[in-house]
């Protein structure tokens, strides 16, 4: 599978925030897409997830198949996005939405992946947004992540609000993705969940637009941040 972004501009309101991104991703990748708080990335990801509050120019392409402007719903059926900031449900526990949104609710699976994850299993029980603390949650957009399965993965801030333990433990998951052929986006403004990692593909996001890079400017953003950039 292919993702391949052509010639991208993208404005929320009267603001141009993306100028002319390319991109080119496949699967079985890790593509590491760094740059500053501002620099664009998170509405990177949701103009391929066809974000209505945004307005495009330019084409997005699964394969062969022109997404530029198919409805999220349709979209979603192949492409997850992780956001840094999960969509908030009120008066809702964690396993009345799992079932909310899964096609299939297998609660033996959930407790399985709860488990890799090191999530403790009341969490079953708990409110989404007021009884999970801050890296409960973004475990808990992971295990969706796992759940649903999908072919494309694009994680914004992934390593936000984890400790240290849990940046090595998605770390892994995201390997194990990686070897089965999944093709996954992972925005970050500090890098440190590529440690260790080995992204195969780096672009840096800066003043809109999208330049294509290597593992050494990677290398460069973990050791100093993007001052030489």
């Amino acid at each position: 599978m292919i993702l391949r972004i052509e010639n991208l501009s993208v404005w929320k309101g009267e603001k141009k925030i993306l100028d002319n991104v390319n991109l080119l991703a496949k699967s079985g990748n890790i593509v590491a897409i760094l740059g500053p708080n501002g620099s664009g990335k998170t509405t990177l990801f949701r103009a391929i997830i066809n974000d209505s509050d945004l307005k495009k120019e330019g084409k997005i392409y699964l394969d062969e198949e022109d997404i530029t402007d198919k409805p999220t719903e349709e979209i979603a059926k192949k492409i997850y996005m992780v956001f840094d900031s999960p969509p908030q449900f009120e008066y809702i526990n964690t396993r009345v939405l799992l079932k909310n949104v899964l096609s299939e609710y297998d609660e033996e699976k959930v407790y399985k992946l709860m488990e890799l994850l090191k999530l403790p299993k009341d969490l079953l029980e708990r409110g989404v947004n007021y009884k999970l603390s801050a890296g409960e949650k973004k475990k808990f957009e992971i295990l969706l992540m796992l759940l649903k399965d999908p072919n494309v993965i694009l994680l914004d801030e992934v390593d936000s609000g984890l400790d240290s333990d849990s940046i090595l433990l998605v770390r892994d998951i995201l390997k194990k993705e990686r070897e089965k052929g999944k093709l996954i986006l992972a925005i970050t403004h500090v890098a440190k969940i590529f440690k260790g990692l080995d992204p195969d593909d780096v672009y840096v996001m800066k003043n809109g637009k999208a330049i294509h890079a290597d593992i050494n400017t990677l290398k460069e953003v973990i050791e100093h941040g993007y001052g030489n950039i």
